[in-house]
Formats: C-alpha cells, sequence, structure tokens
C-alpha cells in the first residue's frame, strides 16, 4: 500500500458513537462496519488531508509500546474501507 496516498472517506456514512468505538453506516446502503477504539482514531485521522504515513506517524506518537503493530493495523482498516467502498485513495 503507498502510504503516501491519502483516504478520502464517501460521504453520506453516518457515525454511531459509544464510548470510544462507532459504527459507521450507510442509511441508504446495506454497507456498515464496526470500528473499536483504535479503529474510531484510524477513522477520524482519515480527513483525506494526511497521507496514510502520516495517520501511523500520529499512532506511533500516542502508542509507542505498539509501535511494531501499527502501520499492519493502519493498512488493514484501509485495505478494509477500500473492500467495502466506504473509501477511496487520493
Amino acid at each position: 500500500m503507498d502510504t503516501t496516498k491519502t483516504v478520502i472517506l464517501e460521504p453520506g456514512y453516518l457515525l454511531e458513537r459509544i464510548d470510544n468505538e462507532i459504527t459507521v453506516y450507510h442509511p441508504t446502503l446495506t454497507t456498515s462496519l464496526y470500528l473499536n477504539e483504535t479503529g474510531a482514531l484510524i477513522w477520524e485521522l482519515c480527513d483525506g488531508v494526511r497521507p496514510i504515513s502520516e495517520v501511523i506517524d500520529i499512532l506511533i506518537k500516542l502508542y509507542p509500546e505498539n509501535q511494531e503493530q501499527i502501520a499492519d493495523d493502519v493498512k488493514a482498516l484501509v485495505t478494509r474501507l477500500l473492500e467495502r467502498s466506504i473509501a477511496v485513495l487520493n
């Protein structure tokens, strides 16, 4: 995955937040996705401006004890978003 690209979330998705977790769903499509606390943070950081590499760097600063796993987790979630047509890369 090219981490210099940005993730652009498709419009029309709604969020339901419970504590630090969110469920993302589209009211007219049959698409929904549950995101744990880390996934929710990744979602919020994917603002269409920050490249994926910057999202990874921010998370490493927040969770240095998990730095070995963070890049893989971010890439895995972005891949899920792309596969479900919830986001595109720019």
